[in-house]
């Protein structure tokens, strides 16, 4: 349901003004995606990414065998040798299709690689310190946040600062900043119209948050403090690893007798 727009007033008791709601809801989403995400990730790639990038190259080399055999079985239908020349043909083939492939690969590599700079999984912040910048960002938030105040010209000089500070978790700035930035920028005071802008846009953004919360890698901040949901895991990508390895060395040992006789064909 949208906030009224009464939520405006700076002395309704007990609640906070419909900018301050927004805020909340914004340095939320900040939050979530500038720390809890990458260090989600981080966490649970140390604990299972070797075993998924592991399971994904096999996954790469069993499409590559796949495609060659159904290949090399389409030319047998129609009669065709499995002559040296056509067999370069269908390894161009694959080298086509494979490019979509390794790019997947790579992007798992590349994510496997970050993760291990955070091994701990969240960076060793002080929850003081933490506690101090988000209110802080709110605080800000309400004044030059571009979706709160829209074109203000102010905010287009200083709302970069605040964000570096933020991102750097730099308590002492943002606490600098926020008188100066007070005495310089009014408080909102917005016209009916932007009421009903702003009640909108903090739907919006509610909806998002609780979307982004239900999702992956937030799903997963109390299974990767639990070692049996980790060992469940790592249990069954083994037997994935397993199972794709078997239908592998099948596909290499199916095209390998279709292709045994290349050598000497004609």
């Amino acid at each position: 349901m949208t906030d009224s727009p009464s939520l405006f007033r700076a002395d309704y008791p007990g609640h906070d003004t419909l900018p301050q709601q927004l805020a909340n809801a914004l340095e939320a989403l900040e939050w979530l995606e500038r720390f809890e995400r990458p260090y989600l990730l981080a966490r649970y790639q140390a604990s299972l990414g070797e075993l998924e990038v592991r399971l994904l190259g096999l996954k790469v080399e069993t499409r590559a065998y796949r495609c060659r055999v159904d290949l090399g079985q389409a030319r047998l239908r129609r009669g065709e040798a499995l002559s040296p020349v056509a067999l370069a043909a269908i390894e161009r083939a694959v080298a086509s299709e494979l490019l979509a492939w390794q790019s997947i690969e790579a992007d798992h590599n590349r994510v496997l690689a970050r993760s291990k700079r955070h091994p701990g999984g969240r960076p060793p912040l002080d929850p003081e310190r933490v506690s101090r910048c988000r209110a802080a960002w709110r605080r800000l938030a309400c004044r030059l946040h571009p979706e709160i105040r829209p074109g203000e010209a102010f905010a287009d000089r200083y709302w970069g600062k605040v964000q570096e500070a933020y991102r750097d978790m730099n308590a002492d700035l943002l606490d600098a900043l926020a008188p100066f930035i007070e005495r310089e920028v009014s408080a909102p005071t917005p016209t009916p119209e932007e009421t009903v802008r702003l009640a909108k846009l903090l739907e919006v953004r509610r909806k998002r948050l609780h979307s982004q919360e239900a999702q992956a890698p937030f799903t997963w901040a109390d299974h990767l403090e639990d070692p049996d949901w980790i060992a469940e895991k790592r249990a069954g990508l083994m037997s994935e690893i397993e199972a794709e390895s078997d239908t592998l060395a099948t596909l290499v040992l199916t095209f390998a007798g279709m292709s045994a006789g290349a050598s000497t064909a004609t």
